[in-house]
């Protein structure tokens, strides 16, 4: 599994293994794209006694793992994560209780956890209340603000932060991620690996996603017609719009860096604006295109 970064937190991860210590829950919580769902599935594996397994087709995990993530729909063509209802979590946990099928342990992986309905994460809370010797859940999200407080009090959280430049150079090399013509070189500068793999392996996807990026480190001097079709495309697809906006708020952040204390108030007041309009499309009733078109509009 190519994993960049992060050897403090796996170490402790093995350490756990090694020691025994075995929580019954866990929250992985840091930046989207930054590897942290890869190393959930890496330590999801080793519990269950299968550190080698690697995905296939037709078999996406070992017989002990599961994967609870929001279904992608798409309404009036938009497209939308869907919330994790009481059902799914119901129907996943009664899967989690039965014995383990070949080792010790059966795992629940929890991906955008934030995204759990109030009452699916009251049902998660009473299953941690009430320990199983043989079941782990292990969720993970860039928002703790989106958890019930309760919840997050009985899991035992380990923190993932950005991947600093030059690891992501150093140990991208490795694995043939190097600077070039489908990953700039600024791309490094965002700390997110997963950002990286995804220009490797599909460029052409990763070429949009870099056209758009560029666009909003433009958005002062786009006309008022480019930031209306900005706003336009990047609303038809909301989770993408989402994973965007996050990965400029860092890119603000640097840039910010190198300027005068006047520029670099009006950056602060760019992000402060970002993290509200993200908060604004990660509700399930908002119209999507209103709210980036308010965002667009209001920068000079």
């Amino acid at each position: 599994m190519n994993i960049i970064g992060h050897t403090k937190e796996r170490k402790y991860l093995e350490s756990i293994l090694q020691r025994k210590n075995i929580s019954q829950s866990y929250l992985f919580l840091g930046p989207e794209s930054i590897g942290k769902e890869c190393i959930a599935f890496q330590f999801a594996c080793m519990l269950v006694g299968e550190s080698d397994f690697r995905s296939s087709g037709d078999k996406p995990t070992p017989l002990d793992v599961r994967i609870l993530e929001p279904e992608i729909v798409v309404r009036r063509g938009v497209t939308r994560k869907k919330t994790l209802g009481v059902l799914s979590v119901k129907e996943e946990l009664r899967i989690l209780k039965t014995s383990p099928g070949i080792g010790q342990y059966k795992v629940l992986i929890v991906r955008d956890a934030h995204l759990l309905t109030q009452a699916s994460q009251n049902l998660l809370l009473k299953f941690s209340e009430e320990p199983d010797a043989t079941a782990i859940v292990i969720f993970v999200t860039h928002e703790r603000g989106g958890l019930l407080e309760t919840l997050c009090s009985r899991l035992e959280e380990v923190r993932f932060r950005f991947v600093p430049e030059e690891t992501l150079k150093k140990e991208g090399e490795s694995l043939g991620l190097e600077v070039s013509a489908d990953i700039p070189d600024f791309f490094f500068q965002l700390g997110r690996p997963g950002i990286i793999f995804q220009a490797k392996e599909n460029p052409k996807r990763c070429l949009k996603k870099k056209e758009l990026l560029t666009k909003l480190f433009r958005l002062s001097s786009l006309s008022l017609r480019e930031r209306l079709a900005l706003a336009e495309e990047l609303a038809l697809d909301v989770p993408s719009s989402i994973q965007l906006l996050e990965w400029f708020i860092p890119g603000l952040y640097q840039k910010a860096k190198n300027l005068s204390a006047d520029n670099q108030a009006r950056h602060l007041v760019l992000v402060a604006s970002i993290q509200e309009t993200l908060f604004e499309l990660k509700r399930a009733d908002v119209q999507p295109r209103m709210t980036l078109e308010h965002l667009f509009l209001s920068l000079r």
